[in-house]
């Protein structure tokens, strides 16, 4: 039993971080890596991949839409709720360079997943 609560934590973490890494453009890895960790450069890493990331997102949302005709006020809805769930869960009222990079991260990883959702449906 405990193998089995084992093998089905490790495969849904795999997903989760296999979604989200199938999404990094190779720039950003390249970024990030030579980096060495300062904060300013990990910033313009994360924010230019963030615009990209959104780019990728309104064309995969205007496609859904596009797709879905019938349910467009509905889906609008449910695109504004997000935004929504977006700004509560990724911006704090802590003003420090670490905690902008934290939050550009948490946009950067929410856009992704409503991406990959826009995308798969």
């Amino acid at each position: 039993m405990r193998l089995a609560i084992s093998v089905m934590l490790s495969l849904a973490a795999f997903w989760s971080n296999s979604v989200l890494a199938q999404g990094y453009s190779d720039e950003y890895n390249k970024c990030l890596n030579t980096s060495y960790g300062e904060i300013e450069t990990v910033k313009k890493c994360v924010d230019k991949e963030l615009k990209n990331q959104e780019k990728i997102l309104n064309k995969a949302y205007k496609g859904y839409i596009n797709k879905n005709v019938v349910n467009q006020s509905s889906i609008e809805q449910q695109h504004k709720l997000w935004l929504n769930r977006v700004d509560q869960k990724c911006y704090f009222k802590v003003t420090s360079t670490y905690m902008a990079v934290k939050q550009s991260k948490c946009v950067l990883e929410m856009t992704m997943e409503r991406t990959y959702y826009y995308q798969a449906k």
